[in-house]
C-alpha cells in the first residue's frame, strides 16, 4: 500500500513542500505563531470558576503509549491545566497504585478506555470495570452505573473504531473532537503541509490537520433532541509512534499535544484541595454539560460562559430551562474574541439561527421556542500554502430549552 509510484510521488511533493517553507510557510503562519503564546489558565469571572481539563489520555499502564502519570502532571501544571482523566486501556491498576490525587498543581484522575464489540468506551469515576470485551456491553454499563460512574463514547466517527450499534441510555456523553481522529481523517495535502510546518511553527503544523468533526456533532445533535448528551473534547495522548519491536518515538509529545486543545469545567465553587471533594467537582461539573471544549492555542477561552434566562430561571450551559417568551441566550466571550475577530453561531436543534458580529464579546439571542440551543464560535486561521480558513475555536454544551407543555 505504501510502496512504489504513489510513495516516490508523496515523498517528492513532502521535499518541495520542505523547500518552499523558509518561503511560504513561514510568512504565512506568521499571525498565527504570535497567538500561541502566553496561556493564563484558571481564572474567576463573573460569579465562577473555569478550570481546563484533558480527558482521554494514556500512560504506560497503556502497552501503545508513553509518559508517566507524574511526567503529565508536571506538563499539565506547566501550562496551567488543572485536571487530567487518566483513561489507559483495559485497566485500572493504577488507581490501585496510588496515582490518583493532585500533583504538580493537577488533579490526577484515572478513569478506563475499554474496547466493547460495538466500538469504544471511556468509564470514569469508577474503581473497577469489567474489561473482557466477551462480556456483553450492557453488563459492562450497568457496572458503570452502579458506581455512579461516567461512561463516554469514544471515537465516534472513526474509520476503524466508530461506534456500530444503538447507544444505550446509559451512555452520558460523546467525544465531539478527538486530536487522533482528527490526524488520522486529515485529507493527504494537509498531511503534507504539516509535515512541512511542524520544523517552522510546531503548533500552525499541527492546525493544518483539524478540521470540523461534523460526523460526531451530527450524532451528538440527533442525540440531545431525544436527552440530555454531553460533548467532551478527547487528548487521546499516547505520545508514541511504534517503530519496530518494542522500540517507540515519543512523538507528538505531551508538551505539544496539551497546548492545542482543552475541555473547560464550569463551577460556582473553586477547587478545595481535597482530593475526594475535587475528583466529585470535576465528573460533577462533566455530568451536568457544565463544559465548553476550546481549541485554546488560537487563544486562551478562560472566562467563557454559555447561559440563558427568563422571567422563570437563569441556565448554565448543560441545563433545562422552560422555553418561554422573552427566553434571552447570552454568550461571553474573553477578550481574545476582539484580537481574534471571533463569530458567534447559535445553533437550534443542529441548525445555525443566529450569528453575531466579529468581534463581538458578549452576544444576546432571543427565542420563546422550545429546542436544543449550542454555541459554536469560528475564527478565520492562516494556512501555510493557501488561502485563510475558518476553524472552531469554542464549542459549548448545550441548553435545553423544554416546552411549557410538558
Amino acid at each position: 500500500m505504501f510502496g512504489g509510484r504513489p510513495r516516490a510521488v508523496a515523498v517528492l511533493i513532502t521535499a518541495l513542500l520542505l523547500a518552499a517553507v523558509p518561503l511560504i510557510g513561514s510568512a504565512r503562519t506568521a499571525s498565527l505563531a504570535s497567538r500561541t503564546v502566553g496561556y493564563v489558565g484558571s481564572t474567576t469571572d463573573a460569579g465562577h470558576y473555569d478550570y481546563a481539563g484533558l480527558v482521554h489520555v494514556h500512560t504506560t499502564y497503556s502497552d501503545d503509549a508513553t509518559g508517566t502519570y507524574e511526567d503529565l502532571a508536571r506538563v499539565a501544571g506547566d501550562q496551567g491545566i488543572r485536571f487530567l482523566v487518566v483513561t489507559d486501556h483495559e485497566t485500572l491498576k493504577a488507581s490501585g497504585d496510588g496515582k490518583q490525587g493532585w500533583r504538580d498543581g493537577v488533579l490526577m484522575l484515572t478513569g478506563v478506555e475499554n474496547a466493547r464489540p460495538e466500538g469504544h468506551l471511556l468509564g470514569m469515576g469508577v474503581t473497577n470495570a469489567p474489561n473482557r470485551r466477551e462480556i456483553p456491553t450492557t453488563a459492562y454499563l450497568q457496572a458503570v452505573e452502579a458506581q455512579d460512574g461516567l461512561s463516554i463514547l469514544a471515537h465516534p466517527a472513526h474509520r476503524k473504531w466508530a461506534w456500530e450499534g444503538p447507544i444505550d441510555e446509559r451512555i452520558d456523553g460523546i467525544e465531539i473532537l478527538d486530536l487522533a481522529d482528527q490526524f488520522y481523517a486529515a485529507p493527504l495535502e494537509a498531511k503534507l503541509a504539516a509535515v512541512a510546518m511542524l520544523p517552522v511553527n510546531r503548533m500552525a503544523g499541527y492546525l493544518e490537520l483539524g478540521t470540523k468533526a461534523e460526523p460526531a456533532l451530527r450524532i451528538w445533535d440527533r442525540i440531545t433532541q431525544q436527552r440530555r448528551f454531553v460533548g467532551l473534547y478527547a487528548a487521546d495522548l499516547h505520545q508514541a509512534i511504534e517503530l519496530w519491536g518494542e522500540e517507540k518515538m515519543v512523538f507528538p509529545p505531551a508538551e505539544d499535544v496539551m497546548r492545542i486543545a482543552r475541555n473547560h469545567i464550569v463551577s460556582a465553587r473553586p477547587f478545595s484541595g481535597e482530593f475526594t471533594a475535587d475528583s466529585a467537582l470535576v465528573y460533577g461539573a462533566i455530568r451536568a454539560g457544565h463544559l465548553y471544549v476550546a481549541v485554546d492555542v488560537l487563544g486562551d477561552s478562560t472566562g467563557f460562559m454559555f447561559k440563558a434566562s427568563n422571567r422563570e430561571a437563569e441556565a448554565w450551559m448543560g441545563d433545562e430551562i422552560r422555553a418561554a417568551p422573552g427566553t434571552r441566550y447570552t454568550v461571553e466571550l474573553p477578550a481574545n474574541a476582539r484580537r481574534l475577530e471571533a463569530v458567534v453561531r447559535v445553533l437550534r436543534n443542529g441548525i445555525e439561527v443566529a450569528q453575531s458580529a466579529a468581534g463581538q464579546r458578549v452576544y444576546h439571542y432571543v427565542d420563546d421556542r422550545p429546542g436544543v440551543y449550542r454555541v459554536e464560535v469560528t475564527t478565520m486561521v492562516p494556512t501555510a500554502f493557501g488561502p485563510d480558513r475558518e476553524m472552531t475555536w469554542i464549542y459549548a454544551n448545550p441548553i435545553y430549552a423544554r416546552d411549557t407543555a410538558v
